[in-house]
C-alpha cells in the first residue's frame, strides 16, 4: 500500500493557455463517468493525461485531483498521489501548453516528502511546515516558525530546524510522560531545480 502525498499544482502562463487548460478540467468536471475505466473515478489522473491527448501508459498516473481552482491567470489543481508527486502528468501538461510553468509543491509525511520546484518562492513562499494533530501551518521564516514552536512549548526556542526540532521532541516526550498523546513535527521543504 502506498503512502498518499498532498500535492498542488500552481499552473502560470499565457492566460489563454492557463483558461485553455482550466476548460480541460471543466469538462471532465461535467462529466458524468470516467473517461478511461479506473479505480479512481472521472478525477483519474490518467483522465487527464487522456484528455490531453497523451497514453496514460506512459506516464505515472497514480492518484487523483481533488480541487482545482482559477485564481486570477494562475490555476491550482490539488492532487493526492501514491508516494510523490507525478512528474509525467505536470510533464505532458507544460507539452500541451507551452507557455504554462507547472510549480509544485508535495508534501508526504510517511517518507519525509517535502519539496518545491518554486525556486524563487513565488508560488510556494511557504519554506516551513509545521505538522500536529490540531494543526497544521506554513511558515515563510525560520524565525516565523521558532516564534509559534515557542508558544506550544512555552519558552523561546533558537530558530533553526535542529533547535526546533528538538525543542518539540521534548515536549512530546514530557507531555506523553504526563499521559497525554501529542504530536509535533516541522519540516523544511527542499528546492529542487525541476
Amino acid at each position: 500500500m502506498s503512502n498518499w502525498c498532498d500535492t498542488t499544482y500552481k499552473c502560470v502562463g499565457d492566460p489563454k493557455e492557463v483558461r485553455a487548460l482550466h476548460k480541460v478540467l471543466k469538462y471532465i468536471d461535467r462529466r458524468k463517468t470516467t473517461i478511461v475505466r479506473n479505480g479512481f473515478g472521472k478525477w483519474w489522473l490518467g483522465n487527464l493525461v487522456t484528455k490531453l491527448g497523451g497514453k496514460w501508459e506512459d506516464y505515472r498516473c497514480r492518484g487523483e485531483i481533488i480541487d482545482y481552482s482559477l485564481d486570477g491567470d494562475i490555476l491550482i489543481i490539488s492532487q493526492s498521489t501514491a508516494w510523490s508527486e507525478q512528474e509525467g502528468v505536470r510533464r505532458i501538461i507544460q507539452e500541451k501548453f507551452p507557455s504554462i510553468k507547472v510549480y509544485y509543491r508535495e508534501e508526504e509525511p510517511g517518507c519525509e516528502v517535502y519539496y518545491t520546484n518554486d525556486t524563487t518562492g513565488s508560488y510556494f513562499p511557504e519554506a516551513y511546515f509545521l505538522d500536529s494533530y490540531d494543526e497544521q501551518q506554513y511558515f515563510e521564516t525560520i524565525e516565523e516558525a521558532a516564534e509559534r514552536v515557542s508558544e506550544i512549548v512555552g519558552c523561546a526556542v533558537e530558530a533553526t530546524v535542529n533547535a526546533i526540532q528538538e525543542a518539540l521532541e521534548k515536549y512530546v516526550e514530557q507531555k506523553e510522560s504526563e499521559g497525554e498523546e501529542v504530536f509535533y513535527s516541522l519540516h523544511e521543504f527542499q528546492v529542487i531545480d525541476d
